[in-house]
């Protein structure tokens, strides 16, 4: 923990080359082996590294990461059973962030660089509040006080009802500070400002946005703290299109700046072992969307089980591939023990022991926590190894394959989550048009993934027209939320929705509500860590995987869920 806290040399300035705009490229970085005068550090290049690995940090948790497959966007065949037993991370990203962008909050206010001073307040808020959205509580007051022979080495850990309310009041204070000082803000240069080209319109915007976020972050847990800020907040300056969205493109030089997981930039295992999960293929093609499309590949070989007489060999054949499909021979099925994948019923059907077969003719995805190993043999593989491909379930649209591309980026925050939150908040009387913000949210989401001429045809279709229930709302804000899987990941602690479970050889019944904290901080600050596990609720959950320390598992609540009914 000591090094959470000491400001060390910083060997990571960035000089970046980049559009301009909100959808600036995540960069290159150049790298000072010899690190840098603490009082020299120039703010702009300081904030710069704090975008760069905020972004990263989303984009990468987005796709491939294991929240990818809580959340079931994505499920891997080969290197990662799916089994919700990841403990988390991110911990020495978000505090190496801290100590960059506070230390450019500090030369900001020295120079008198007003704007600055409200970026790194904005960047350093956002950091924190994602430290505590995963861990619980966390070091706060004390994090960054290490710099000076008076500071603290062994931080205690803050409430995370403080670290929440703390980077709320840093969001609103940032925005204050840049409108009040609006016309006399010093100038950012767009290649120094990765998110918003150096607009300072659009970052008020942002941390209004980012305060929005966080109020409704709140909303189970302190209804009447979140309804009075969502009220004074959707009266403030919020994101207003597309254009105000913070989707930075990634560059594709190095591994480190390009779309996770292709199979350009390390091996194409990295690509190919990334399927699409059945729970969203499924989802997707019960409400006709356009979306499927952008974001999978047609399997390769469909697989159709049909009648002994309708076998091309005949109909004592069990198998056999003919013009480009697999046919089963359907009397083959019981003998075999399998049976049809359905969403309704193929969780019972596991557990009962029978192998699932796919037969959907265009998409096919794997489900979730489908065997107690790696499941490349799904959809009975012809092939079944590891990394050795599967031409029965589907892959990820090739575009995920390349290292950069106009739809590849880290969705920081959409202008489509903006409209799903101000539709949810009507929702629950704390704003108004709910009907009017879901469908511009739909619309949003279209328009981002390079859809936006199926709007109308979409947003007519049975179970998208809107039908006034959170339920609907969820599920669209979770489709959308596609390649962000941290938000929809939260957005389902929060609310349940929409109704996800793991499957049927998962470590627990339920999914995880939190990430273990680092190992080391049972040794290096020990007393304070101990005493932040007296925060966190025990639940029925706690003890389904042994080898923890007392309540640091997965399954244990954090202050934000004490008292709440969902997510479980």
């Amino acid at each position: 923990m000591k090094t959470l806290n000491k400001i060390m040399n910083l060997a990571l300035l960035a000089v970046l080359v980049v559009l301009g705009s909100c959808d600036d490229d995540i960069t290159e970085r150049n790298i000072n082996p010899n690190g840098v005068n603490l009082e020299e550090g120039n703010p702009s290049f300081l904030l710069t590294d704090v975008m760069v690995n905020t972004a990263m940090d989303v984009g990468n948790k987005g796709y491939s990461n294991p929240l990818a497959a809580y959340v079931q966007y994505i499920q891997k065949d080969s290197w990662g059973t799916n089994d919700y037993d990841w403990e988390g991370d991110g911990w020495e990203t978000y505090y190496n962030n801290l100590r960059t962008v506070n230390l450019a909050l500090e030369r900001s206010q020295e120079s008198g660089l007003v704007f600055h001073e409200a970026i790194a307040m904005i960047l350093r808020a956002h950091n924190f509040a994602l430290l505590t959205d995963f861990y619980g509580d966390v070091p706060y007051t004390e994090a960054l006080q290490g710099a000076d022979a008076d500071g603290v080495d062994l931080p205690k850990y803050d409430s995370q009802e403080s670290v929440y309310k703390g980077s709320i009041a840093d969001f609103e204070a940032a925005s204050q500070l840049i409108s009040s000082n609006m016309s006399s803000l010093e100038t950012i240069s767009p290649s120094q400002d990765i998110f918003f080209g150096g607009d300072a319109e659009k970052w008020e915007k942002y941390a209004n946005s980012l305060a929005l976020r966080y109020y409704m972050r709140l909303s189970e847990k302190d209804p009447a703290f979140a309804s009075t800020g969502v009220q004074n907040t959707l009266a403030k300056p919020l994101m207003e299109s597309v254009d105000d969205e913070l989707a930075v493109s990634y560059l594709g030089i190095s591994p480190g700046d390009s779309q996770p997981s292709n199979g350009l930039s390390a091996t194409p295992s990295n690509f190919t072992r990334v399927k699409p999960c059945a729970t969203l293929i499924y989802a997707l093609e019960e409400l006709d969307d356009p979306r499927s499309d952008i974001w999978f590949d047609a399997v390769e070989v469909p697989t159709q089980v049909v009648a002994p007489a309708e076998m091309p060999s005949g109909p004592s054949t069990f198998l056999e591939i003919s013009n480009g499909l697999r046919y089963i021979n359907n009397d083959s099925l019981a003998s075999k023990n399998l049976a049809i994948y359905d969403p309704a019923t193929w969780y019972a059907d596991r557990e009962a022991g029978l192998t699932m077969i796919d037969t959907n003719g265009v998409f096919v995805g794997l489900p979730v926590s489908n065997q107690g190993t790696e499941p490349y043999t799904y959809n009975l593989n012809p092939s079944p190894v590891q990394g050795g491909g599967n031409i029965h379930v589907s892959l990820m649209n090739p575009m995920f394959n390349e290292l950069e591309g106009p739809n590849l980026k880290a969705r920081v925050f959409s202008y489509a989550e903006l409209c799903f939150l101000k539709a949810e908040a009507a929702l629950k009387g704390w704003g108004t048009d709910a009907e009017g913000n879901y469908n511009k949210g739909v619309e949003a989401s279209l328009e981002t993934w390079g859809l936006a001429d199926a709007y109308e045809d979409y947003i007519d279709n049975e179970g998208v027209a809107y039908d006034g229930t959170l339920e609907q709302l969820m599920e669209q804000k979770w489709i959308a939320n596609f390649s962000s899987a941290s938000e929809a990941y939260l957005d389902w602690r929060r609310t349940g929705l929409p109704d996800l479970r793991p499957g049927p050889f998962a470590k627990s019944d339920v999914i995880p509500v939190r990430f273990v904290y680092p190992t080391e901080n049972s040794t290096l600050n020990r007393e304070n860590y101990y005493s932040a596990l007296n925060s966190l609720e025990e639940t029925e959950h706690t003890d389904d995987v042994p080898g923890y320390i007392q309540n640091d598992t997965p399954w244990s609540k954090p202050w934000v869920l004490q008292g709440v009914d969902q997510p479980w």
